[in-house]
């Protein structure tokens, strides 16, 4: 029953990249406007209005070179040595850069206009620093709980960028769990921002330089109240990338604080072993269980901030930055995976990350 805590937290947050989808209310706010005329002078001209689209093609592939930079603090009391192979410190502190390529490959997605976009990362280089309980970890190696390891996860977008939850993984978010998910640290999936994959999702209304769009959006809880997003965008003017002319996009996600209790699917789980005909005693243990198992997560109001540097003419990003931050707490009594024994912790973890994108290549690089 041994997983790694790193699985659960990268299940949740794809389950929230995969949701954060045009299922919302979009408003969209126009930019500037000439000025009063006079006899004499006339206000600047309206600025030029366009509709941001990503022009993918199926077969396309896209490579980015990708830094990463990452601070883990952690502190967590109880018994966490059964989500991992290493136990949980009391205490952490960790700094983590990474530097390497993400590659994007298209396919035509499940509808018209929609594109199937499957994200692998190639790190080469991992370096750590900080303390784990008060002593200096190795610079060459981070501690488990901390290690940023292959991502790979496909999305299913539109041509303004929205995510579409048509995908298993957002109907049901734990099928993977003891799987491939089991291959993704914290923080590292790229798009996993809310609604990003390459870029922010654009407005289905033309937009010029200073002009704003929203949306706002329910997520599905389990079992609990659905908690909302909102994602704001704004062209905030013109620059050059490698010579190339492009709009810049500041965008801003802020997620409400929420909770998960997945008290009730982890006791259907277990229930599913009990055989029709144990017996009493083995009836009893498991009803013990049930009654004294606990798996909470919460998560504190968070967001990330990014910028992206977006070529209209070729539909496709040549550059973004996402900053983001996230509050995680535990509250946890599980079953050992070798004993069998409920073990209990607390864990609160916050966690900081800058990831920076370089389109290198590609039909339009």
């Amino acid at each position: 029953m041994r997983f790694k805590l790193a699985a659960l937290i990268a299940a949740l947050t794809l389950v929230l990249a995969a949701c954060g989808g045009s299922t919302g209310e979009s408003t969209t706010t126009a930019g500037g406007s000439g000025g009063e005329s006079t006899t004499t002078t006339q206000g600047p001209p309206a600025p030029e209005e366009m509709l941001l689209t990503y022009s993918l093609s199926a077969g396309d592939t896209y490579v980015y070179d990708v830094a990463i930079d990452q601070n883990i603090e952690m502190s967590s009391e109880g018994e966490g040595s059964s989500f991992g192979d290493e136990e949980l410190p009391g205490s952490a502190s960790v700094q983590l850069t990474a530097t390497g390529t993400f590659t994007f490959e298209v396919a035509d997605g499940p509808e018209p206009n929609t594109y199937s976009v499957t994200i692998t990362s190639d790190l080469t280089e991992v370096n750590a620093k900080g303390t784990v309980d008060g002593e200096a970890i190795d610079s060459d190696e981070a501690p488990e709980f901390a290690e940023i390891e292959r991502v790979s996860v496909t999305v299913v977008v539109d041509e303004q960028g929205n995510v579409v939850p048509d995908s298993p993984t957002a109907e049901d978010p734990f099928a993977d769990l003891f799987g491939g998910l089991g291959e993704m640290g914290p923080g590292a999936i790229p798009g996993a921002e809310l609604g990003q994959f390459f870029g922010p999702p654009f407005s289905d209304d033309q937009v010029a330089v200073g002009d704003t769009w929203s949306d706002t959006f329910d997520t599905p809880g389990f079992g609990t109240e659905p908690f909302s997003t909102s994602v704001t965008s704004t062209v905030t003017g013109e620059d050059t990338v490698n010579g190339v002319d492009v709009l810049v996009v500041d965008s801003e996600v802020v997620v409400d604080a929420f909770e998960f209790d997945l008290g009730a699917f982890f006791v259907g789980l277990f229930s599913g072993f009990l055989p029709e005909d144990a017996s009493a005693e083995e009836q009893e243990e498991i009803a013990s269980l049930i009654d004294n198992l606990r798996f909470v997560m919460s998560f504190d109001e968070s967001g990330s901030q990014s910028t992206t540097y977006f070529d209209p003419e070729a539909g496709i990003t040549r550059q973004f930055d996402v900053t983001s931050s996230s509050l995680i707490g535990m509250d946890i009594n599980f079953p050992d995976e070798e004993t069998g024994e409920l073990v209990g912790f607390v864990m609160n973890m916050a966690i900081d990350q800058t990831v920076s994108h370089k389109l290198v290549g590609g039909p339009s690089a």
